[in-house]
């Protein structure tokens, strides 16, 4: 009993270490944008440099994500995630220094280079060293402490701006990631041990399967790890379009006001981590990870798709965003056990960096497609187009879960 409680207590403390710095991760991404009014003026920038700062962050991310993963794979998750860590939180950090707008534009890119790092190194250290029997919570918790991180953001920089100055806010928010780099860095190799950590080598030894090479790229060429990678952007797509336009829409096609518009949204996102949490009791329970992600996630794309059809309005509306979001957050930590299931062994750094590009990628072309349909006056387009990407999503990662199944019952 007490050395099952020890080993519950190293999962715990790594979850919970992965699932802070997922906070940083996401908190450092909307460290800009509530502040930009505030960096408009003082720099005399206009609307679309301001808004490519934010690009140059995610194109930045999205390159360096499959090179961060073989890193991992190489050198180990801890260093990675420190080093990018501690760069991601000293950009930040002279983001209050910045004399220019060239020396923004550096900054955020070697921003986005730390940012890079999260997904591939955090995956490899809770895939390599949690015990299964936690994965799926794992998965969750480490998912919402992004999303908490998104709901920090912007509160927390238009607070502090208000309060000392956006240069001020950025410098502090920056150290603070700093700091929280430089405990880990002290804590030492003992702060990242999981229950599996003296049992991950030997099974490994064990197991006669084929292990990949820390640096051979052609797992990346599996159609099922292309087949993710694909799913990952054409689900970033529908959701990253319908959350940055959803209040845009609903005052250009419905004539709500702004205030009541986002509340709508909030709905989503209220309603996203409950699901989290609780997808993530189920993947642990349940083995039908992807029947579990292609019902969820098709629920939720109905429910948005079905926004211009039922023509809500108020606190009814609010609740059919809730419970899209819920179905959407439940599907959350099964989609990653499938992704889980289906990586080669060694290579869940290279993996889970190269298909959670995707979802760089798709949020880095959505913006300008979703923008393009409320200017032709058709903002409906939004929740229509939405609910059919996520439809396809989940079509595409439950389609390609059952081929990796059918093969290896094949190879077995």
């Amino acid at each position: 009993m007490t050395s099952l409680a020890s080993s519950t207590s190293k999962d715990v403390r790594l979850i919970s270490i992965v699932s802070l710095v997922h906070l940083f991760s996401h908190f450092y991404q909307l460290t800009l944008a509530p502040v930009f009014p505030l960096i408009k003026a003082e720099m005399g920038l206009t609307n679309v440099e301001l808004g490519f700062l934010v690009t140059v962050f995610f194109i930045a991310s999205a390159l360096f994500q499959t090179p961060a993963g073989f890193l991992v794979d190489r050198f180990g998750a801890r260093p990675v995630l420190l080093i990018g860590l501690g760069i991601l939180s000293l950009s930040v950090t002279c983001y209050s220094l910045a004399p220019n707008y060239q020396v923004f534009l550096v900054l955020t890119f070697l921003a986005g280079m730390g940012n890079s790092v999260f997904h591939p190194a955090d995956y490899s250290l809770m895939n390599n060293f949690v015990s299964p029997r936690l994965m799926g919570r794992a998965f969750s918790f480490h998912t919402n402490g992004g999303h908490f991180g998104f709901a920090l953001g912007p509160a927390v920089m238009a607070l502090l701006a208000a309060n000392m100055g956006w240069r001020d806010a950025a410098a502090l928010v920056g150290l603070t990631g700093v700091a929280l780099t430089l405990i880990l860095v002290i804590g030492g190799a003992r702060l990242f041990e999981g229950s599996q950590s003296d049992l991950f080598p030997k099974e490994e030894a064990k197991d006669s399967g084929p292990r990949e090479s820390a640096t051979s790229i052609s797992v990346l060429l599996k159609p099922s790890v292309i087949a993710f990678f694909i799913f990952f952007t054409v689900l970033a797509m529908g959701l990253i379009g319908m959350q940055n336009f959803t209040p845009t829409a609903l005052v250009a096609g419905r004539d709500f006001d702004l205030v009541t518009a986002a509340g709508a949204l909030s709905g989503f996102l209220f309603g996203a981590p409950i699901g989290i949490f609780v997808g993530g009791y189920a993947a642990d329970k349940f083995q039908r990870q992807d029947l579990l992600a292609l019902t969820c996630i098709i629920t939720a794309g109905i429910f948005v798709f079905l926004v211009p059809v039922l023509q809500f309005e108020g606190p009814i509306l609010t609740i059919q965003f809730f419970i899209a979001g819920i179905f959407f957050g439940f599907a959350l930590p099964n989609r990653d056990m499938v992704v889980r299931a289906s990586t080669p062994k060694g290579a869940s750094g290279r993996v889970f960096g190269f298909v959670y590009g995707g979802l760089d990628t798709g949020a880095a072309i959505t913006p300008a497609i979703y923008g393009w349909f409320v200017d032709l006056g058709r903002p409906d387009w939004v929740f229509t187009s939405s609910g059919i990407l996520m439809t396809i999503a989940a079509l595409i990662i439950f389609t390609t879960a059952r081929l990796v199944q059918k093969q290896s019952l094949a190879k077995g």
